[in-house]
């Protein structure tokens, strides 16, 4: 491997973190490169020194200092006409709506012809035509006599 590979492994080398055949070449190329030798040095003694070093205490009121620099306020949210934007928008909408459906209704009427219907009276004659049957409507006693 060239020296130029090996950097890239060298981390993962101290961490033990490389797969077995890595291993071996790293291990190799360190062998006769004292270059690369004293870089995995260097990178071995800041890991340890990360490793061993103490854990960092904030003071008590850090913590509560430091998220009220960091805290935003919300933004305020746009209202139109002092009502919520949302429910703005869908009354527009259906308004929107409505306004499409009378056009389109009345772009349909005005295209067909309306249908003409006619009613007509017939005063009843006083005799019936030869022809004409009529209905009478008898009692029901008259009806189980026969």
């Amino acid at each position: 491997m060239k020296c130029s590979e090996i950097d890239n492994y060298i981390v993962d080398h101290v961490l033990d973190e490389l797969s077995p055949e890595l291993q071996i070449q790293v291990n190799e190329h360190l062998a006769v490169c004292k270059g690369c030798l004293a870089e995995a040095e260097r990178a071995k003694a800041v890991i340890s020194d990360f490793k061993n070093a103490a854990r960092f205490v904030p003071a008590p009121g850090t913590f509560r200092k430091i998220v009220k620099q960091v805290q935003l306020q919300k933004p305020q949210r746009a209202r139109f006409f002092g009502l919520p934007r949302g429910l703005v928008y869908s009354f527009a909408a259906f308004l929107f709506g409505v306004v499409i459906t009378k056009s389109i209704d009345r772009v349909i009427s005005g295209t067909v012809q309306p249908v003409r219907i006619e009613v007509r009276q017939e005063i009843p004659r006083g005799t019936p035509y030869s022809d004409t049957v009529e209905f009478y409507a008898a009692p029901a006693k008259n009806l189980a006599r026969i």
